[in-house]
């Protein structure tokens, strides 16, 4: 009786087997190499943000978001007499306003599905009803995804807020990397500047830069203001 698994069997079972290990091997190395490596920590968790508001008050003075990253109870979160967002508890969020509490001092950054609330932060307000936001990382499609992963609508034009002075946006991102501020204007509902040289406390480290880059300062230094814009296709800010 003929052998039911013979040697070329085995052989061709292998031979998928080890075909199947390699292409794994390839493709898992292609992602690591297009992340840009595989030691610059945990993947950042993207949000799109739908709503970012003043908040001057919560409804609930006792509200809290635990350790674990989940509001602890319910709260209506007032943004003006006639609005506020409903946070239900167990609502992912990070509270990253030490100030919270007091009238004005936060803003409200929420992920939102219909009305509901899928994921929010609460950050410190910025002057003239603005926002300071981490560095932004990539442009595409109207929006600009930040370094920590959010992503928010941002002007064709935007204010450059730095001392120095670049011939594009790549060349401000090759010196800088990370080292800026995005600002988001409440009223504009999207991101109309940025700042050189100084980042929010809450920012990733920046990424590494040239070496004509100088060192990080979390203080904003007198600037010049330059307006830039943007191609929202290629990534590229040109100065008029």
């Amino acid at each position: 009786m003929r052998e039911i698994f013979s040697i070329r069997f085995f052989a061709a079972v292998g031979a998928v087997i080890g075909l199947f290990f390699l292409l794994s091997t390839i493709f898992a190395t292609r992602t690591v190499i297009e992340r840009g490596g595989g030691d610059d920590g945990p993947a950042v968790e993207r949000h799109r943000i739908d709503l970012v508001e003043q908040v001057f008050s919560s409804r609930n003075s006792g509200f809290r978001i635990d350790a674990d990253g989940v509001a602890a109870n319910d709260t209506d979160l007032i943004i003006d007499g006639r609005r506020s967002l409903r946070v239900v508890a167990d609502t992912p969020g990070v509270d990253l306003c030490p100030r919270f509490g007091e009238i004005g001092a936060c803003a409200v950054v929420a992920d939102l599905l219909g009305e509901g609330v899928v994921w929010f932060a609460l950050v410190p307000m910025g002057p003239d009803r603005t926002v300071e936001m981490p560095a932004i990382d990539t442009l595409d499609d109207g929006l600009a995804t930040l370094v920590n992963g959010w992503q928010v609508p941002f002007a064709p034009v935007l204010d450059r807020r730095c001392p120095d002075e670049f011939d594009s946006y790549r060349q401000f991102r090759d010196v800088l990397g990370d080292d800026f501020t995005s600002i988001f204007g409440i009223e504009e509902r999207r991101l109309i500047a940025v700042a050189c040289r100084t980042r929010v406390d809450y920012a990733p480290e920046p990424a590494p830069t040239s070496p004509t880059t100088s060192t990080t300062s979390t203080s904003t230094s007198t600037t010049t203001s330059t307006v830039v814009e943007l191609d929202a296709e290629a990534g590229e800010a040109l100065t008029p």
